[in-house]
């Protein structure tokens, strides 16, 4: 590691925990389009502070714009940096603090955090743009090239992710893609996934102008439902189309195209093993990404448990209804409405060798085979399948990084969660890590999200992910 960055990091600590409290005051929620140019000129500001001379904000063509920015040392290896300023909304739950202040305190048992919506993202985020300033600042030079490419819709499924790169021209020279994030669990344990399935985001509209039946273009009284025809329950018959009441996928064709198993590298089986041994000894609410022990789920699909239940987790398809809305949706209440529209959001996750816009295409064929034309289709993102193997240089140079500093570091083969990064991975033909750093980001999901500032008990502090990214980007860039 080159040694004089670390005292330089250590001087503008400061000033980094500083930078990613600015970052937090940033209220740039996408699925309520809040402060979005703000948050967006914010984030191009970062890099030009950073060296990024042609740092620009790009409009995609929505109300979410991209940022762009290079840092280009004549290299041979070129990292594509993703990451994403938007937000979740800040929920429904009590919040001990105030969720856009930024503050640094002792929370979790933790002596200090920062705290607020997205600093669980934010936080790492910044922490590499700040690593990255402190090794110019000593070296005048950096191990990689870098292209940083953050957008403003990843909480919306990256509807714009590739308007954003074919503004900028495409990724030409990219040999690898890293997404800033830290990965550790409470207990020290660093994890992060190889691979990810595809995804497939959509809207499914049922409307009255479309139907030509029920109101057009605003909501009646419901009494009228004697006489007037209810475009929800239009939507509902076409859904029931799709899925079955056991969550299983119906339309013939796109069950081929879903039905083909992923062959398994001689390096995931130990890993599918792994997965299931903990299944059975902690459950399975406490180990797969997505499940809440505070909400536990139950029974399982099929009543699958242990390494069936593990295989089906990382390899099975799935089409899942995330939202039903139909009336009136704004603060308070208005009863009795037969509305106009009604709107499902649908994500399909699968591993398919038909690429997932055609997987659109399919559901699109089977709707008018069934006489539900008028049902539209508002494609939010489609990103294909892909997988980084175990001994790919991105991803030995993390691992070794990670022994190097005394780690102990649990890789997933597949997980459930897609996007551009897996996506672009395979257009390209090149590693893909998306997290995989060291630190605590926690209760992202949820009030009270926080990023640990000074670590405890074999989590590391915004010091030894500052560590980390040095060390990881000179190996990287030697390997």
């Amino acid at each position: 590691m080159s040694a004089p960055v670390l005292p330089e990091l250590a001087a503008r600590r400061g000033e980094t925990i500083a930078a990613i409290s600015d970052f937090i005051r940033q209220p740039s929620i996408s699925l309520e389009r809040q402060a979005l140019p703000e948050g967006a000129a914010f984030t191009a500001d970062a890099l030009r502070a950073i060296g990024c001379t042609d740092a620009e904000v790009v409009d995609v063509g929505d109300p979410y714009p991209g940022v762009w920015g290079t840092l280009d040392f004549g290299r041979p290896k070129t990292l594509l940096i993703y990451g994403h300023y938007d937000l979740r909304p800040v929920g429904t739950e009590p919040w001990t603090h105030d969720p856009f202040s930024g503050e640094v305190t002792a929370f979790d048992g933790f002596d200090k955090v920062v705290m607020g919506r997205g600093a669980a993202a934010k936080g790492p985020l910044m922490a590499f743009l700040h690593t990255v300033k402190a090794m110019i600042a000593v070296t005048g030079t950096l191990p990689v090239n870098l292209v940083f490419a953050i957008e403003g819709a990843e909480i919306l499924g990256s509807p714009n992710f590739p308007a954003l790169v074919e503004a900028k021209g495409g990724l030409e020279g990219v040999t690898g893609i890293f997404g800033p994030r830290s990965s550790q669990t409470p207990s020290g344990l660093v994890g992060f996934s190889l691979g990810y399935k595809g995804l497939v985001y959509l809207d499914l509209v049922a409307s009255g102008a479309k139907w030509g039946r029920g109101p057009d273009g605003g909501s009646v009284h419901s009494a009228t439902n004697v006489v007037v025809d209810n475009p929800a329950w239009r939507l509902v018959a076409a859904l029931s189309t799709l899925v079955d009441t056991d969550s299983r996928i119906l339309p013939p064709a796109l069950t081929a195209a879903l039905a083909t198993d992923k062959d398994l590298a001689d390096w995931e089986a130990p890993l599918v093993a792994d997965l299931a041994r903990r299944i059975e000894a902690n459950g399975a609410n406490a180990v797969l990404p997505g499940l809440n022990p505070s909400f536990p789920v139950r029974v399982f699909r099929e009543g699958l448990d242990g390494e069936a239940l593990a295989r089906r987790y990382l390899y099975g398809p799935a089409m899942n209804v995330s939202s039903l809305r139909a009336g009136y949706t704004g603060p308070g209440t208005k009863s009795f409405l037969l509305p106009h529209d009604a709107i499902a959001t649908v994500d399909l996750r699968a591993i398919s060798a038909v690429p997932a816009r055609e997987l659109i295409g399919l559901i699109r064929a089977h709707l008018d085979a069934h006489g539900f034309s008028d049902i539209e289709i508002v494609k939010r993102g489609a990103y294909d399948w892909n997988q980084t193997p175990l001994d790919a240089d991105l991803i030995a140079a993390a691992v070794e990084t990670h022994t190097e500093m005394g780690h102990e570091v649990r890789p997933w083969p597949m997980q459930a969660f897609g996007g551009p990064w897996a996506h672009y991975g395979k257009l390209l033909g090149v590693p893909s890590l998306q997290g995989g750093a060291p630190g605590l980001g926690a209760r992202a999901a949820t009030s009270d999200e926080y990023f640990v500032l000074e670590g405890k008990d074999g989590v590391a502090g915004l010091d030894g992910l500052e560590r980390f990214y040095v060390a990881f980007l000179e190996r990287y860039g030697a390997a």
